[in-house]
Order: structure tokens, then sequence, then C-alpha cells
């Protein structure tokens, strides 16, 4: 079975305060995003690659305006007993599109490059027992200056038990390696992480999923060349929890985590998150929507200082028109505060923002086929 078809999002917003900083600027602006998807699918392996070009334009903020390539790809080959996966990716985007997980600046229009690659491998020993493996490689290269390229490679091996038709249990041991440098600062961390990881299938509606594992982590940062060399030492927990319900009127996802990641600022953050996600069913085409969430960011050692708050509400309504046709229409409230930019210049009040948008999603069945 092969597949090749077009989709085109439009998105159209209005918002306060664009870059999310103490001197408010407004405009309304268009994001469009056309995407080729194409996938193949036989007995026991399938492969999809999707890629296209997201387009931003800012009616009061020409500045911003830019044009940026992706591409994914991923996977799969299965066996009696063995099943192999992959995944990679390629994307140009602005450094502020993802400063929520990065380095908290929505004012920067760097590029960033972003590469990524996760091959994974399973074997299943008995019929409970399963062995895993995975490795996870990311790199992230800035444009300008003022920012810390960094990668991070990390590997993990585990084993899962099922221990009922509803409830799996099993350990993971991750490795993980974190780099960065920039004209100011060079870092390198290590860090290992054991954890206990479990399924439970409560019911047909809900189910539960948690990983809790106890980390450690020893950092190398040297500031400005020649600088003095700081070393340290940390411990902690990193965890992932999350609980699913799926009703006939009513879907909920609520999610509570822990976790490491390399910064733009030449640190690795440490991030705590909570989110919780409803939808609701008003008829057949018609449903309501809320997504809000909170983080708390900081180093994740005592080497940087960019502790940061951030938080969004955003209610929507959705509408299929048809098929392939679906508008989405909404509100999204941002909150940051305690932000700091490049680990050296913090920021202690608060800036907030209000938008409203419409979304268009449209799958083109033009160029679909299958055989």
């Amino acid at each position: 079975l092969s597949n090749a078809y077009i989709t085109w999002k439009d998105y159209y917003y209005y918002d306060d305060n664009v870059e999310l900083r103490e001197n408010e600027e407004g405009s309304f602006a268009t994001k469009i995003t056309p995407t080729l998807l194409l996938s193949r699918s036989v007995e026991n392996a399938s492969i999809s690659l999707d890629t296209g070009y997201r387009v931003e334009r800012y009616a009061s903020l020409p500045d911003l305006d830019r044009q940026d390539p992706f591409a994914n790809i991923s996977g799969n080959y299965n066996t009696e007993r063995s099943s192999y996966g992959i995944t990679a990716g390629y994307a140009e985007r602005a450094q502020r599109s993802i400063a929520e997980e990065d380095t908290g600046d929505f004012s920067s229009n760097a590029t960033v490059t972003s590469k990524s690659l996760a091959p994974s491998y399973q074997y299943q020993f008995t019929d409970r027992d399963f062995a895993y493996t995975s490795l996870n490689y990311n790199e992230r290269t800035y444009d300008t200056g003022g920012f810390s390229d960094n990668e991070s490679i990390s590997y993990t091996g585990g084993w899962r038990r099922n221990l009922s038709e509803r409830l799996t249990g099993g350990l993971a041991l991750t490795y993980s390696e974190y780099e960065s440098e920039s004209e100011l600062i060079e870092s390198e961390y290590d860090s290992y992480n054991l954890s206990v990881t479990s399924t439970y299938m409560m019911s047909e509606r809900w189910s539960f999923s948690g990983q809790l594992g106890y980390r450690t982590t020893d950092s190398e940062t040297q500031t400005l060349q020649g600088g003095p060399l700081q070393s340290e030492r940390t411990a902690g927990s990193l965890f992932d929890f999350s609980a699913n319900y799926l009703g006939e009127l009513n879907t909920l996802t609520f999610s509570l985590s822990r976790s490491l990641a390399p910064s733009g600022e030449g640190v690795v953050n440490e991030t705590d998150r909570i989110s919780f996600n409803w939808n609701r069913n008003l008829a057949e085409t018609l449903s309501f929507s809320i997504n809000t969430s909170y983080q708390e960011s900081q180093s994740a050692d005592d080497l940087g200082n960019n502790e940061r708050e951030y938080f969004t509400f955003s209610p929507a309504l959705n509408w299929q028109l048809q098929r392939n046709l679906a508008l989405k229409m909404g509100y999204q409230y941002r909150q940051q505060k305690g932000t700091s930019f490049g680990g050296f210049d913090t920021i202690d009040d608060k800036v907030d923002s209000n938008s409203v948008f419409l979304t268009v999603n449209y799958d083109w069945d033009g160029l679909r086929f299958s055989r």
C-alpha cells in the first residue's frame, strides 16, 4: 500500500505582544505550511516521509518574515520476535519559535538548524518479557552569535514485563552526553538515569503511564576563552507521568514531567512541566477544547542563571466542515517571568501576550494514490 498527498495549513492570528517583551508590539500574522506526505507499507514494514515549508508573514513586523524548510522520515520493520525502528528529522526555524523549550527569548529571529536521528530495537524473549534499546541524537546550530550551538546523544537500555493483561512494569538505564559551544561559553555534561517504568489500563476509557528515575550529572563549564574551568556534580530525580481518558463525548489528557535538555544559553536545563488538555464533542462535526500548561526551567547545576516560568492557556472551537477541511478558532494567553537570555542578563519582570487565531487545515486528495 502506497500513499502520497498534500496537506495545507493556514494560521491567521493577531498577537498584542508577538515577541513577548516588556516593550509590547502587536501584529496581524499569517503562517502557511504546505506539506507533502509519502508513505509505503508492506506486510511487516512501513516507511513514511513528510516534507514542506513554514512561511511566516507579519503585517507590522516585516523583519520577522521568513520561510523555513523541514523534513521528517520514519520507518519500522518487524519479525516474529524483533522490532526495528528509526526516525530522522531536519528543520530550520526561528529561535523564538522554540523559545519555550530553549532559551526563553521570544524576540530572537536567529535561525536554528535542528537535526535528529533515533534508531531503536526491541526483542521479545518470553511471552511476557521484552528487552529494548534506543539511541537519540539531536543537534542545534544557530546562525548568529549570542547562542551556543549544542548537541546531545543518549543511549537507553531497558526491560519490560507484562505483569497482567492491564499492567506492565520495567527498568530502564539511560546515559546522556551534552555539549555546547559559543563565543562566550563551552560546556559538557554527562548524565546517568536509572528509572522504573509502568503502564496500567484501568478500564477501556482510563489509562495511566509513568516513569520515575534517579539521575546524577557531571558538568564542566568554561566561560570566555581562557576563563576558569568550573566543575560540579549534581543529583536529582527525573519523571514522566500521564493519565488519559477517552469517552464518547470527552477526551482528557493530564501529564506531569521533569526532564533535562540542552539550551542555547550553553547549559542543560532541568524543566518541570504540567499540562492538561480537554476536548468536548458538541456535535458530530463540532468540538470545544482547552489546552493549558505551566513549566519552570532552571540550570541542572549552579553554573547557569536562567530560572524562568512559562504559562499558556488556550480555549478553541474546532469545526470539521468536510472530511478533508477543518477550521479551528480560538484564543491564547502566554505569560513568562524570570527570563534569562544568554545566561548573563536576567529580567525579573512579568511579560504576557494575548492572541486570537483562525486555523484552516486542508488535505488535497488530488495527489493521493494507493496500490
